[in-house]
This record gives structure tokens, sequence and C-alpha cells, in this order.
């Protein structure tokens, strides 16, 4: 008995689904109108029937390569919220019948990246030449996050509201209990940075609160983070809450609030800007932000399907930025 070797068509996904052809194809590219349960129904058949688009064909008709790039900034593939929106955007590149490729730094001399269609940039970095080059360039470029001041402007900007997000952090932690609150803030070179450096500068002159804050590099070894937390805990004055960023440094905090023969959650609350797996299984559990990074990538790479589909450039999308409440912030014990 033979076994069928046969190549899966569009129609043969069409003809499963109950859709025409083209209906099919405007499903898996992203585009036209359709409710979400076709859409959605499409995808599915797809994937049950292994269906792929035919890279080639769909090239040389569109003078296309169907492949697009994909930028990070440097030393951060480690951290998970960067790895999430990268499977977001392959994920939403997948579904549109795309390749995605990762550009390392020395790609920012031309060359390979002339070749391909467009490119996502994922927190832009000040003074970044890979960035420069790209958003001065002919080829779409949507980022995550805002660009930095006095580039071209890219056809997107997919972004979350950290100056919101920070206060929403601050003012949790006020209400329960803290009223000297610090802060980690990651590199003030990208946008996100920035934006939480302000939300917590102003959140604390209307309060009349003077400001704590620490810079936490992205490449900093976690033995100079943990000689900067035991200096913010050590002697008068200490805070009594920390709210750290980028990812991992609220494990950290715990571990230094613990050595200073604090409690933490209790003596000194700890809330983490960028959650992560970890975050929710220690003891204790971790009050965090989800900054929905699958969500960023997926909405990142819809918006360059858009510009490559030759719709009008200037559109910010927003990404929801929600908070965790976990046990590290459970209230500043009574008796203090």
């Amino acid at each position: 008995m033979g076994t069928d070797t046969r190549t899966v068509t569009l129609q043969d996904v069409a003809d499963r689904a109950g859709v025409s052809r083209a209906t099919a194809s405007q499903a898996l590219s992203g585009k036209g109108r359709m409710s979400d349960e076709t859409r959605q129904r499409v995808r599915e058949v797809a994937a049950e029937l292994e269906y792929s688009v035919n890279l080639i064909a769909r090239g040389l008709r569109t003078a296309r390569t169907g492949t697009v790039g994909l930028s990070v900034p440097d030393l951060t593939l480690s951290f998970r919220y960067y790895m999430d929106v990268a499977f977001g955007a392959v994920e939403r590149a997948k579904e549109a019948g795309m390749l995605v490729t990762l550009l390392p730094p020395a790609f920012a001399q031309p060359g390979i990246t002339d070749q391909l269609d467009g490119f996502l940039i994922i927190d832009p970095v000040d003074g970044d030449p890979l960035t420069e080059r790209l958003l001065a360039g002919p080829k779409p470029v949507v980022t995550g996050e805002d660009p930095p001041a006095g580039t071209p402007e890219p056809f997107a900007v997919v972004y979350g509201d950290h100056d919101s997000a920070m206060r929403r952090l601050l003012d949790h932690v006020w209400e329960r209990g803290s009223r000297h609150p610090a802060v980690m803030l990651p590199d003030p070179s990208m946008a996100w940075g920035r934006d939480m450096a302000r939300g917590y500068a102003a959140w604390c002159a209307e309060r009349g609160i003077p400001e704590r804050r620490v810079l936490s590099w992205f490449d900093a070894p976690m033995e100079v983070v943990r000689r900067e937390l035991d200096d913010l805990l050590a002697g008068p004055g200490r805070p009594d809450a920390i709210i750290s960023a980028p990812e991992g440094v609220a494990i950290v905090a715990v571990e230094a609030i613990r050595a200073a023969g604090l409690v933490p959650g209790r003596d000194v609350l700890v809330a983490s800007y960028v959650d992560s797996d970890a975050l929710s299984v220690m003891q204790p559990t971790v009050t965090s932000l989800d900054l929905h990074p699958r969500e960023m990538g997926i909405r990142c790479m819809e918006a360059l399907i858009a510009a490559l589909d030759g719709e009008p450039a200037g559109r910010r999308v927003p990404v929801p930025i929600d908070l965790i409440e976990r046990e590290s912030t459970q209230g500043i014990a009574q008796d203090h």
C-alpha cells in the first residue's frame, strides 16, 4: 500500500477549512477582512496539514526574499524577556510564511541586510550603528519601544507605557506601607529605562520623597549588583522597598535583604519590573510586571507585515503591562 507524499497546497487548506483560496491566503498572511474565528480556523487547518508557503515562488511574484531581520541589544539574549519577544515574532512570521534571521552587531556594515525585506529592532540603543543604518535605509523598520532621538522615524513603534507602569508599582508598594522606595534602573540608553526613571522622578516629586536610584547595567556582574544592594541596605535611611530592573536583580535583592538581617516582604518590600518563571516559585514569591513580551514580538511582526503590504506608516501600537501581586509586597510589618 503506497503512501501519499503529495505536497499540501493552499487549495487543500482552503477546501478543508471551507473557505475560498483567496480567503485562505489572506488568513495566513494576516490580511483581509474576516472574522477572528475564520482566520483561526484556517491557521489551525494549515498547521494540521503541515502546510508551508513556497517562499521561492512567492518571492518571484513579489520581488521579496520572504526573510526579515530581528535585532536585539547586545548581551541580552540570555534574558527571558528578549527570548519571548523573539519567539512571538517568529511565531507570527511563520503564520505569514516568512523567515526571521537574528542580526548580530557585526551586521552593522552593509551586506546580508541588503537582502532582507525589512527589520524589527527591539529596544533600540542610543548610538548603535546597526540601528542608525537600518532606520536611515530604504527598507521598512518597526521598533519595539521608541527609537533614539534624532534618528529617522520607523514605519511603526510598538511600545509599553513604562512611565505609567513604574508609577503603578510605586503606588502598589505605597499602599502596602512603603514610604522610602528605591529603584534599580536599567540602561538609560534605551527608551524604557528613561521612561521608568521619568515615572519614578515624577512620582517622588509629587509626594515630596527624595529619590534613591541605582543604575543596573545589563552586563553588570551579579557580584557588583550585590555590592550595590548591600550598600543600599546598610546603615540608617535604608529603603523600605526595592523595585528592580533588569530581569533577575530581584532575586539578588531578596538575598541581600536576608543577609542584612531583614525580612523580604515585611521589612523591605521587593518588586521586579520584569517577570520571570523564577519569581513565581522562589520564597517569597516576587511581585512583578508582566510586560507581555510574546505579544510585543507578535505585534511588531504584524506591523512589519503591514509595512511590506504597503500600508501607511506612522502607527503606534501599545502593548499592555499587568501587575502580578505576590508575597514580596505583602506589607510593611505593623511594628515599624
